[in-house]
């Protein structure tokens, strides 16, 4: 396209710093540290400013947040530029009707932003299928697999084997099973917990932290990518049915063994290449000992899943491409 090119998100998320980078596009995080309304307000003035710059552009914005992706549908039928949605796995799937006034708000910005957008993109066909079905126009397009930085510093890890375990403290990650799991492996083992250890109520200092667990806390990006350099497997858990862990991706990156949760969605995305658990600590602590008595089997299985997902992707990449250089892709919306 030879259009200006806006990607706005509320959440600074690797995904979205990639695909802006292939799109073109400028990227824009927009954050406030104010409470929680005062935020919200603040985030949606300058969206509205950045989205106005751009009006005779394209805009993308990520969902999460919905209200974002609402706010950037809303100006869309004002100034009639096209949008696009990158949509994450935040469909309230499997979820019960809730009562809560604010859970009915976001779903009704959820689903206004859907009909609106041009294209929302998702990471799978079965989302795909949730987004047409609730009457969007939809395309699958997976993470890029992330460029890790080559100059990340050096780091002299605690174990004789590492693993790091790729966590946000969300309520689908069984962190307190791996951190059970890590008290049924050997000593030398030492897991490494990334994310904000402080949201889920959790002290390092507690006897309930096994001595060969680390938490991390949060991490800069170049730390991060540190980590995942110098560990020797990587571990991205969900309960939930749909979900594409990004950890994945970075281990696929950095060359490393993924042990992953067994949904049928993440078995069927990565196939032979990771090594699969349940969210309980006996299989989870297995399926650390399986792994690192097996580590050059797991490195090559990763290794080519990596070719056949990069390939894939420049493939999901062109059908895009295709998309946004048809001029009649943006019905209605064409100055």
């Amino acid at each position: 396209m030879t259009k200006d090119i806006c990607w706005i998100t509320w959440e600074d998320h690797r995904r979205s710093i990639e695909l802006a980078k292939e799109l073109g596009a400028d990227y824009y995080f927009v954050k406030s540290n104010e409470a929680f309304i005062v935020r919200h307000i603040l985030k949606a003035v300058k969206t509205i400013s950045l989205i106005y710059r751009y009006r005779n552009g394209l805009v993308v914005v990520q969902n999460p947040s919905r209200i974002l992706a609402a706010l950037a549908a809303l100006m869309k039928l004002i100034f009639r530029f096209p949008l696009i949605v990158d949509r994450h796995t935040n469909f309230r799937l499997g979820k019960g009707i809730s009562l809560n006034p604010a859970i009915w708000f976001v779903i009704l910005c959820s689903e206004f932003s859907l009909k609106v957008a041009d294209l929302t993109i998702v990471t799978n066909e079965f989302l795909k299928n949730v987004v047409e079905k609730k009457g969007g126009r939809a395309i699958v397009l997976h993470d890029k697999i992330p460029e890790l930085k080559q100059d990340a510093q050096s780091l002299e890890l605690p174990g004789k084997v590492n693993i790091l375990f790729v966590c946000t403290f969300s309520p689908d990650e069984p962190y307190l099973e791996v951190i059970k799991a890590a008290e049924q492996l050997p000593n030398d083992y030492c897991v490494l917990i990334t994310g904000n250890y402080e949201k889920a109520g959790l002290d390092p200092s507690s006897d309930f932290i096994a001595n060969n667990v680390r938490l991390l806390g949060f991490v800069s990006s170049n730390a991060y990518d540190a980590y995942v350099q110098y560990c020797d497997m990587m571990m991205v858990l969900t309960t939930s049915e749909w979900v594409l862990v990004c950890g994945g991706y970075e281990a696929m990156a950095a060359g490393k063994p993924l042990i992953t949760s067994d949904t049928m969605t993440l078995k069927a995305f990565y196939g032979q290449s990771a090594e699969y658990t349940s969210a309980n600590s006996k299989s989870i602590a297995q399926a650390a000992m399986k792994v690192a008595n097996n580590p050059d089997i797991y490195k090559h299985l990763i290794a080519q899943e990596c070719l056949e997902k990069t390939k894939l992707w420049r493939k999901q990449w062109s059908e895009l491409d295709t998309f946004l250089e048809n001029a009649e892709a943006f019905s209605s919306t064409t100055r």
